[in-house]
């Protein structure tokens, strides 16, 4: 049986314990979760503490896209192995192919062909159509749609119920907003809300907020 050990407890941490159902528990660097339990499962400390804790690997549980994959590439430079969460109520097609340290919820569809990157969340009773890519860090929000042949960028955000049409491409770092339709390319670096969906911001002007 693999031990794998949480990092991150807070919201999206508790969303991969209930995927996994058999980790060993949670790191978090934050004060306010030293002693918690969670879903069952204790806090075992900070990041720090993962040299100390018999484990095989690990899952990054993170919401955040630029947050999760720069932890996920810390502990990758440290030697950490990185497990893979799919509740066993998500369809992933034999053809497809799936990221290590990637985190797909209850309810969501991967169909043939379709690659889903590292690090990616794929939320609740999302789908990710044939022949689609999702970049590294990426989040497919809940209930979203991603239709076939679609290019979703590294660290993008698809909001709650968006719908991206076949055979467009939605670039890196971006925002799709909840229930848009994307039905022409979307560069890198931008909001977009609204059906059709429209550019509302230029993201690489925003300060950055953690």
């Amino acid at each position: 049986m693999t031990r794998v050990v949480i990092a991150g407890a807070g919201a999206q941490g508790a969303v991969v314990a209930d995927i996994l159902g058999d980790a060993v528990g949670f790191v978090d660097d934050r004060p306010s979760q030293r002693g918690a339990t969670i879903l069952g499962l204790p806090v075992l400390g900070p990041l720090a503490a993962l040299r100390d804790i018999e484990h095989d690997a690990v899952v990054v549980a993170i919401g955040d896209n630029r947050l999760r994959r720069e932890l996920m590439e810390k502990l990758l430079a440290l030697g950490a192995r990185l497990a893979t969460a799919i509740h066993p109520f998500a369809s992933v097609a034999r053809s497809a192919s799936i990221g290590e340290g990637s985190m797909i919820s209850a309810g969501a569809i991967v169909l043939p062909r379709a690659v889903i990157g590292r690090g990616v969340i794929l939320n609740t009773k999302c789908s990710v159509d044939h022949d689609s890519a999702v970049g590294d860090f990426a989040h497919i929000g809940p209930g979203a749609t991603v239709g076939g042949n679609v290019r979703i960028g590294e660290e993008t955000l698809i909001g709650i119920g968006a719908t991206v049409a076949s055979g467009t491409a939605v670039g890196a770092r971006s925002v799709i907003g909840a229930g848009a339709v994307v039905v022409r390319d979307v560069p890198d670096d931008v909001t977009a809300f609204g059906v059709p969906a429209r550019i509302t911001s230029d993201r690489r002007s925003a300060v950055p907020t953690r």
